[in-house]
């Protein structure tokens, strides 16, 4: 149950039904054998499943549920009945269904409701329409594909009625249930239920309604029936079906089960409802047999009233006799619709049906303005004859009956039958006509060309246009509009036909031709079909004519005018232009002469005689003529052939050019005979033969006059130069033309073989002349071109030399120009010699004609002198160039129009100024570069003659005069320049102070007259101005080919005078650094114990000793800040470079002295805010420090450095811990002072603390000295005695000072054990 295949059923099943896949799965698991067999090609071809409670039939026939839950099952749908909706799968593939082509292989559908109302919708909805535009129906045949679709389109109203036909039926009542459980089916048990009250009342009440509701359907006759007038005779046959399926309805209930117990039970009890029901049940058999006989007649019909549905009015009309037959016999032999009533109801449906049919027909094209009109008078015609056609059958059908009296007759209402019909026949004789006047006049519309028509054109169209916008149907015959509307279109009309009748009179009032007036009249005829219009175009005739015969009078005229010298048709030959000339003054009068003979009313006329005779005279002289001029050309034609045998070419007597020699009076002859068997003459032979030849004449010319022009192109492709050397060659195709010349004419037989031989002369010498002059262009003269062009020194106009790369660059570019230029020389002189040797060696018809060796050598010589011009030209470009670059005149600084040609560096060479390289090492360079250009031609050797072996080129480049002058002009080049050189190094005199003075005496002369701010900046201002003068020296200074450049020097001029402006600036540098330092500093430290976090009475004190400083500080900031700011604005004004930490310092110095001061203020408020707790704890501290003084104290004398009879070494061991001790107690004591100063509290004293103070003060002299002389006199005892010597004055002095520190010590430490051992040590 996993396959591709399988799922596909499964979810569509689960999708109709509403319930979940996995469910379907399983419940489609106990039919896998028949949907595994639905696959295969051999197994059923439809698989089907229900979803709804399952049934099963009782022995009664009845069908009970098993069970109220619903279930999914396959069936077959024969037994199994439908009470919801059911879903199918057909198999479509007959090779089984694919795992992989599924979805093609399977068709899937649901049938929901009335299985015959699915059935009916899927044909009528879905195939019908589908069949129906169907357009490729493959080999069938149109006729049986109509059939086709008819029929199922037939089958789907069957269906139809079928549906329609099971509605509306009267459903008898069922009595209840427990009584049909309770009573069985036989006598005894009727007359127990009829003895019991209940049952026998409810069967009573049950029957008593089937009475009702069958009497109501008896009473539902044909004069209850409500139908519209215009159906046709298949709702009769619909009709009785419907009522015979109700009936058959009644009949089929009443052999159920229920209705077999109603009526036991109420005929043994023998109720009134039950005679009742005795009598309706005799009427619903009778209204049973009555349809169902009318629907057996009926029936009969339908094949014969199929094409009324289906077919075409042609269709019907061929049916008609076998309808009227099939009716005839209905109407004798059945038994219930045989009524006159019946009977002309159905010949009025009949009618019905036709009009609809012919309706349908007649609009099948569209809106019938749109369609073709022919075609719609054709379907009008054919409806008007189906009326007649439907009446003559009528009317032979009731003749017939009339024979047989004793039959039963067609006594029918014909007026009822016929009457709608005779209605919408008039309408259709009424468009008829109106449609065929439209289609009359719209052919006259075609014929725009007729001037003047267009107006009647028109108003033709606006009263078609107004009927047009009617706002009915044409075949609707019960709108009586149309027939006033049709009364004014024929009114119009006649309006119109007179307007068109007085233009025909005006047309042919002025007639300017007798063969235009006939045409005009064909074509009024051929358009005009009114009979009112026919009769006075026959009229017309007469008057034309009468002025045909004024017409014959013209030509006479004209023919007797120019017969002479008539006038040509274009491109006509003479003979040929002349006898056209004759025939259409012959045709002019000919062709109506023709039409006018066929006219009987018009030749047996008076007048028609003398126009007849004039003709015949006209007629005859123009056949005159034609002859006359026919036999002088036959006789012309000899002397014109003799142009056939002269040569084919001849040379002009003064251009001397070739020319073809061909007769222009044989192409007048091929002409002539061409133009007169056009026009149907009979020509000569001889003439004919001339023809016949006139693509091989005309061939042959083209041929010699393209093969001259050929001739004419090689030899102008020939170089003047080179023409002697083809001497040879041109003589052999001068010998190849000569036959056409003198020998060949235009009847010779080998014309072709001439101009073939012509034809490969020239090819070959083209070719020749081709490969020479390919080897002049690319071998010789693109060589010599690209000599001449050769540059033999490198001067690019962007870029200038320094004096080293110069020489280097030059000596490399004329090498290397010079090894082309041997390259170009070899190239050229093996060009000419191997041209010259092609020429020789070329094949040719005349080996008996040689070259001359005189010649080869005056085209080799040519070339060697356009060698020696190209290295001439080369030579002397280089030279000009050269002199052009060094004569150049160039403006100093950047802008320049072209480089000069040596960059030469202005250096500092303490004491001078000089250049690099000097202008001596430039001329040279130059020299030298003159003669390595002037030598190149040393390596070219010359060609061209015997006298050159050996030889070189430079021998005849030296000796040009304009090559000395230009090898003069460069010697001498660069010596013009000297005195502005010197002139220009002068200026720089004034910067020599720089490098020539001491820097630092010059500092120190300063230095000693005490300089002021205004002083240095007075200095640095000197030099900085010296630094701009300098920095304005142009970098690049040009001086003829020379570009000076400054920069080596003003790096030099700079770097001195920077060093004398920084000499200056340094000194007043290291001032503003140091005050900017301490200031910076200060506002740093104090910033920083301005966020120290406050937390203890020392933190107090350190904070207000900082704020006082601030404000004492506050007053005087200004002056300490403006002459640093001074001092950095001088150094940037001057350009000193100074750290950019240090501006950037200097600029931030009063916004950190603000931010300071702000510090300040948000510390003292937060001092005031914490004073309280401060002071009440300084007072607390401050009553704990007077009794640790006093501890102090004790301890000091207890067990302190004075205790008698200490040694000095312990002494100062107890006064370093005692000193140490003391600090920690001193700090204590300042801060406790500064404390009660700041809450204001009396100073506390401390007497004890102030003792010790003194006491530490004295011993620490005391052992502070003792300590030193005993290390510094021990240390003595480390000198060697031999460096005694060396050291005894400085032990000595350091041994005086000591007991001068001694002598200072107090008096009162003199008893001191300490004081004593340091004296004696001393």
């Amino acid at each position: 149950m996993g396959d591709a295949r399988t799922t596909f059923i499964a979810t569509k099943v689960a999708e109709s039904f509403g319930i979940k896949p996995d469910e379907c799965k399983a419940a489609m698991g106990a039919y896998d054998a028949q949907i595994k067999a639905f696959y295969e090609p051999t197994g059923p071809a439809k698989l089907l499943f229900y979803h709804q409670v399952p049934e099963e039939e009782t022995a009664d026939g009845d069908y009970i549920p098993v069970g109220t839950q619903k279930k999914l099952f396959v069936t077959s749908g024969e037994l199994d009945r439908l009470r919801d909706h059911a879903i199918y799968f057909i198999r479509v593939n007959t090779k089984g269904v694919s795992d992989k082509t599924v979805e093609q292989d399977v068709a899937a559908g649901e049938v929901r409701g009335s299985v015959l109302d699915s059935f009916r919708a899927l044909v009528t909805n879905l195939y019908v329409p589908i069949l129906k535009s169907q357009a490729n129906w493959g080999k069938n045949t149109e006729e049986n594909t109509t059939e086709f679709v008819q029929g199922i389109a037939k089958f789907g109203a069957t269906l139809t009625e079928a549906v329609q036909s099971l509605q509306g039926g009267v459903d008898l009542m069922k009595p209840d249930k427990k009584h049909v459980d309770a009573i069985e089916l036989r006598p005894q048990a009727f007359n127990r239920a009829a003895a019991e009250p209940e049952v026998a009342e409810h069967i009573e009440a049950v029957l008593e309604d089937w009475c009702d509701r069958t009497e109501a359907l008896l009473e539902q006759g044909e004069a209850s029936r409500k139908e519209s007038d215009e159906v046709g005779p298949d709702t009769e046959l619909e009709y009785w079906r419907n009522r015979m399926a109700k009936f058959n309805s009644i009949t089929e209930q009443l052999k159920s089960k229920e209705c077999k117990l109603v009526l036991g039970v109420a005929m043994a009890g023998r109720s009134k409802a039950h005679r009742n029901w005795k009598a309706i049940d005799m009427k619903v058999t009778d209204a049973a047999n009555e349809s169902k006989d009318n629907v057996k007649y009926l029936t009969t019909l339908e094949k014969s009233l199929e094409p009324m549905y289906v077919g075409s009015p042609q269709a019907v009309l061929d049916g008609l006799p076998a309808l009227l037959n099939n009716i005839k016999m209905m109407h004798t032999i059945a038994r219930y619709y045989n009524t006159p009533e019946r009977m002309t109801t159905l010949f009025y449906k009949v009618t019905n049906q036709m009009i609809t049919n012919c309706k349908g027909y007649i609009a099948e094209g569209g809106n019938l303005w749109n369609q073709d009109k022919p075609a719609l008078l054709e379907n009008l015609k054919l409806a008007v004859k189906l009326e007649e056609k439907y009446k003559e059958e009528y009317r032979l059908t009731r003749d017939r009956l009339q024979s047989q009296p004793k039959g039963k007759q067609f006594d029918f209402d014909t007026e009822k039958i016929f009457g709608k019909f005779e209605l919408f026949t008039k309408r259709l004789n009424k468009l008829i006509d109106m449609f065929t006047t439209i289609h009359q006049f719209s052919t006259l519309a075609e014929h725009t060309h007729i001037d003047g028509l267009e107006e009647m054109i028109q108003n033709f169209f606006k009263i078609t246009d107004d009927f047009k916008r009617k706002p009915y149907d044409l075949l609707d015959y019960t709108k009586n509009q149309f027939d006033r509307d049709f009364l004014e279109f024929n009114v119009n009309i006649h309006d119109l036909e007179m307007a068109l009748q007085g233009f025909i009179n005006s047309s042919f009032e002025n007639i300017t031709s007798t063969e235009h007036a006939l045409n005009l009249l064909r074509q009024f005829q051929s358009i005009l079909q009114r009979e009112t219009l026919k009769q006075d175009l026959d009229d017309k005739y007469m008057v034309i004519f009468q002025n045909y015969g004024l017409d014959l009078d013209a030509v006479q005229k004209i023919y007797e005018k120019h017969k002479h010298a008539p006038s040509l048709p274009r491109n006509a030959p003479p003979v040929a232009g002349d006898i056209m000339w004759s025939r259409q003054l012959l045709r002019r009068i000919e062709e109506p002469m023709r039409k006018f003979a066929t006219n009987d009313a018009i030749m047996k006329t008076k007048e028609s005689k003398r126009t007849v005779k004039t003709y015949n005279t006209v007629a005859k002289a123009l056949i005159a003529f034609e002859t006359l001029w026919l036999q002088a050309w036959v006789k012309s034609i000899e002397s014109s052939k003799a142009g056939l045998q002269a040569t084919l070419i001849v040379r002009h007597p003064e251009t001397g050019n070739l020319l073809v020699n061909f007769d222009k009076e044989i192409m007048q002859l091929m002409r002539e005979t061409k133009y007169l068997q056009r026009m149907g003459i009979e020509v000569p032979e001889s003439a004919k033969m001339v023809l016949l030849q006139e693509e091989k004449f005309k061939n042959y010319y083209n041929q010699l006059s393209y093969a001259l022009k050929e001739y004419e192109r090689v030899m102008s492709t020939i170089l003047p130069i080179a023409k002697p050397l083809l001497g040879p060659h041109l003589d052999d195709l001068e010998k190849k033309i000569q036959p056409g010349m003198y020998i060949l004419t235009w009847t010779s037989m080998n014309i072709d073989g001439y101009l073939h031989r012509i034809h490969n002369g020239l090819a070959r010498l083209e070719e020749l002349i081709g490969k020479m002059n390919d080897m002049v262009d690319n071998r010789i003269e693109a060589n010599l071109k690209s000599v001449a062009k050769i540059a033999l020194i490198e001067l690019p106009p962007d870029r200038s030399f320094t004096f080293e790369d110069f020489v280097s660059t030059q000596a490399r570019f004329i090498k290397k120009q010079t090894e082309e230029l041997v390259i170009k020389n070899v190239e050229i002189e093996r060009g000419v010699n191997e041209l010259c040797d092609m020429v020789k060696s070329y094949p040719r018809e005349n080996p008996e004609t040689t070259l001359s060796e005189p010649v080869v050598a005056d085209f080799t010589k040519h070339y060697a002198k356009l060698m020696y011009q190209a290295i001439l030209t080369a030579t002397k470009k280089s030279f000009n160039a050269m002199k052009k670059r060094l004569g150049s005149r160039s403006s100093g600084g950047f802008l320049f129009v072209e480089r000069p040609f040596f960059d030469v560096d202005v250096e500092l060479t303490v004491p001078n100024v000089s250049m690099n390289p000097s202008l001596e090492d430039i001329q040279g360079a130059i020299n030298s570069t003159a003669k390595k250009v002037l030598k190149v031609s040393e390596s070219l050797s010359m060609w061209g003659d015997a006298n050159s072996a050996g030889k070189k080129f430079y021998d005849w480049i030296a000796s040009d005069k304009e090559i000395v002058k230009s090898v003069l002009l460069l010697t001498g080049s660069i010596e013009g320049t000297k005195a502005q050189v010197l002139e220009y190094i002068y200026t720089f005199k004034r910067f020599d102070f720089l490098y020539m003075n001491d820097l630092q005496s010059e500092y120190a002369a300063f230095m000693k007259t005490n300089p002021s701010l205004e002083a240095f900046e007075m200095e640095l201002k000197k030099y900085m101005k010296i630094e701009e003068e300098i920095q304005r020296i142009p970098p690049v200074h040009n001086i003829g080919a020379m570009s000076l450049e400054t920069q080596p020097m003003k790096y030099s001029l700079k770097a001195e005078a920077a060093a004398w402006k920084t000499q200056f600036a340094k000194n007043l540098h290291s001032q503003g650094k140091e005050q900017l330092r301490a200031i910076h500093d200060y506002m740093r430290e104090t910033t920083l114990k301005l966020n120290r976090k406050i937390e203890d009475l020392e933190d107090v004190r350190m904070v207000m000793g900082v704020l006082k400083e601030i404000r004492d500080r506050e007053a005087e900031i200004d002056t300490t800040m403006t002459p640093i700011e001074e001092i950095y604005s001088l150094l940037g004004r001057y350009q000193v470079r100074v750290p950019k930490e240090e501006t950037d310092t200097v600029s931030d110095l009063r916004y950190g002295w603000s931010k300071m001061k702000s510090l300040a203020v948000n510390v003292t408020d937060n001092l005031s805010r914490l004073q309280v707790g401060f002071k009440r704890e300084l007072i607390k501290e401050v009553k704990l420090f007077v009794v640790d003084a006093v501890s102090f104290r004790t301890d000091w004398e207890t067990n302190g450095p004075i205790v008698p009879g200490l040694t000095p070494m312990d002494a100062v061991d107890r006064l370093k811990k005692f000193q140490q001790m003391f600090e920690v107690r001193k700090r204590k004591w300042t801060n406790y002072a500064s404390g009660e100063e700041l809450f204001g509290l009396p100073i506390t004293q401390y007497p004890e603390l102030e003792k010790t103070e003194k006491e530490i003060v004295m011993l620490d002299r005391l052992y502070g000295l003792y300590t030193l002389v005993l290390s510094t006199i021990n240390g003595y005892a480390d000198i060697l005695w031999a460096d005694v010597v060396a050291n005894i004055d400085s032990m000595t002095e350091q041994v005086s000072a000591f007991q001068n520190q001694c002598k200072k010590l107090p008096k009162s430490l003199r008893d001191w054990q300490g004081d004593k051992d340091c004296r004696k040590k001393i």
